[in-house]
């Protein structure tokens, strides 16, 4: 008898668990909207561009040469930017199919960063304006490198919608970059300097060859 009181008495200490609160707080309210970033990226895009690009980074050479050459054949009258003195520089047209998937390769890398994200673009823009580049070229080509690298062989089978959505809204940004009009006003005066810069340095070589051929030996 006495130990079934003792065990009565114990049990009158030991709480209801139904009564105790699962957690010692309530837990914040959870936002799963739909956000984008100044850029007009989602989370889950920014996510899928960078894991797309693991794929693709290893071929960026053989994917730009292949695709270049692809829009050149397609869009024959174009090659004629890379024309001097009725010569077509193969120098110059190899280096360029490296480099738009360079700045498709550094916009993805500082998609999280808005500042150099900007930088890339407004350093890509004068070199083309310098060239005499039509602005409605770089559209073309960054919508045809994205038909391209959603059909190679290593993204085919990783597709998906938000990487779709994702790399159309990144070669829009390019394209769209291309025709602001203060942006190109500033990618003007940059290739205005840099085009009067070297002239400048060619000036002093030119005078200063000069001087040592026209100064008599002593």
């Amino acid at each position: 008898m006495e130990e079934s009181g003792l065990n009565a008495d114990r049990d009158d200490h030991i709480p209801e668990i139904h009564s105790l609160p699962i957690y010692p707080k309530p837990l914040a309210t959870r936002d799963v909207s739909h956000k984008v970033d100044e850029n007009g990226f989602s989370i889950t895009e920014k996510a899928a561009l960078r894991n797309a690009w693991r794929f693709v980074e290893p071929f960026v050479r053989r994917y730009g040469k292949d695709n270049f050459y692809t829009f050149l054949t397609t869009n024959d009258h174009l090659i004629n930017v890379f024309r001097y003195y009725n010569t077509i520089q193969l120098g110059k047209l190899h280096s360029h199919a490296l480099t738009m998937m360079k700045l498709l390769t550094r916009l993805i890398q500082n998609i999280d960063n808005n500042i150099e994200f900007r930088l890339a673009l407004e350093e890509n823009l004068p070199r083309h304006m310098k060239a005499g580049v039509e602005k409605h070229y770089m559209r073309m080509l960054a919508n045809a490198i994205k038909d391209y690298l959603l059909a190679c062989p290593q993204l085919c089978n990783h597709n998906s919608p938000t990487l779709t959505r994702a790399m159309e809204r990144l070669v829009t940004i390019v394209g769209e970059h291309a025709h602001t009009e203060e942006v190109r006003k500033r990618a003007m005066s940059f290739a205005y300097m840099s085009w009067q810069r070297g002239s400048e340095v060619g000036d002093m070589y030119n005078t200063k060859r000069s001087t040592v051929f026209l100064t008599p030996d002593k």
